[in-house]
């Protein structure tokens, strides 16, 4: 399964973090360092978790369960923000 951003966002760097904007919403998110790696990640095309825990685990010392299970909630809630979407 692969997920991409939805057209329905855009978003931008700001001090350090990505704000994102929903503009069908009118509302606006931020990410932690993290989710920064992630949304970078999706902003260059459709990702797996495998490929996104790939890229976390590249900078961050974490093992694999963890990672896929952190970003698939991450990926969870901003699938419900609409700001995600899942490829089929």
């Amino acid at each position: 399964m692969k997920y991409k951003l939805t057209s329905e966002q855009i978003s931008s760097k700001v001090a350090g973090e990505t704000v994102i904007l929903n503009h069908s919403k009118g509302a606006y998110y931020g990410l932690d360092e993290v989710g920064v790696l992630v949304w970078d990640a999706l902003e260059k095309g459709p990702q797996t978790i495998e490929s996104l825990c790939e890229v976390v685990t590249s900078e961050y010392d974490v093992d694999p369960d963890t990672c896929k299970t952190d970003i698939d909630g991450l990926l969870k809630d901003l699938i419900s923000e609409r700001l995600v979407e899942i490829i089929k």
